[in-house]
């Protein structure tokens, strides 16, 4: 596979809009054989079912079965070499990640995220720095579809140029799925202009800044839709993280690592200086 060179419209695109799409970023075959390679672990787990666990998954309802019965699979992709080499460690995608965080790059975040028809449910407005709080602001960020991922279905929702207002203290309402931006401040920004929506074809990925706004919305279609979110940091950053974390190796002094990835442990206390505020008012609509 030839390398995609960062063209000069996705590298204006990341600093004036905060994100870029990238087009057959991974073969659409390839993403065909990941689709069962998910659909049929989440049958058959077995000894990797932790990844299933309710802190690991956020469950959708319990009367669901299957796919349908969850939201998100964290970290599956680490103990997957077919995942793990066909996206986070995929000597295409880093090239376009160390554009941007250098030659040492290593995996923060890797999750599947589950939206089947009629049942997906929505993820609020917020920020990715939002959620993690912590200050890595050069944090490079990426989803990538599994299958095609459109408006009818719940495709990303992305507010061009959001990234340069910093971050939005995070909130929390009785309905939340968790931290999100202030309803009534999106309401605002969407009066204002519009969102794209970003519709990929399996293998299109679309990648952004820590502080852009995104959000997703349920999928009330008859076809679900699958993707797969990742964040890549830097070894700079890993290593003064202030919260203790598991990041893992996936480039080092440019050279790709093989898999499984080699783990680094990120000494910090696990603390933080930003709780998100809890709204007790009515919500909005």
């Amino acid at each position: 596979m030839s390398f995609m060179p960062l063209s000069e419209a996705q590298r204006r695109d990341f600093e004036d809009k905060g994100f870029f799409v990238v087009r057959g970023l991974v073969p659409a075959e390839t993403m065909a054989q990941i689709r069962d390679t998910i659909v049929s672990f989440v049958e058959n787990p077995g000894e990797l079912s932790s990844v299933l666990s309710e802190e690991g998954a956020v469950r959708q309802g319990e009367q669901r079965e299957g796919v349908a019965r969850y939201r998100k699979l964290e970290k599956m992709g680490r103990f997957n070499p077919l995942i793990w080499n066909a996206y986070y460690a995929n000597p295409q995608v880093l090239e376009f990640v160390r554009q941007f965080i250098g030659d040492d790059i290593l995996v923060k975040y890797d999750s599947v995220f589950l939206k089947p028809a009629r049942k997906g449910g929505s993820t609020p407005w917020h920020q990715d720095i939002g959620l993690w709080r912590d200050d890595n602001e050069n944090a490079f960020n990426a989803w990538i579809a599994v299958e095609p991922a459109t408006r009818e279905n719940g495709c990303l929702q992305l507010v061009p140029g959001s990234h340069r207002g910093g971050l939005v203290e995070h909130v929390i309402y009785p309905d939340s799925l968790h931290e999100e931006l202030p309803r009534d401040v999106v309401e605002q920004r969407l009066a204002q202009q519009e969102v794209f929506h970003a519709e990929l074809q399996p293998g299109d990925a679309v990648m952004w800044q820590s502080y852009l706004w995104h959000y997703s919305p349920p999928n009330l279609s008859e076809h679900s839709r699958i993707g797969m979110g990742a964040v890549w940091t830097d070894f700079a950053y890993a290593q003064r993280s202030p919260n203790a974390k598991e990041y893992l190796w996936v480039m080092r002094d440019g050279q790709t690592l093989p898999f499984p990835p080699e783990t680094f442990e990120a000494p910090g206390p696990r603390v933080s200086s930003y709780t998100p505020q809890h709204i007790e008012a009515e919500v909005l609509p």
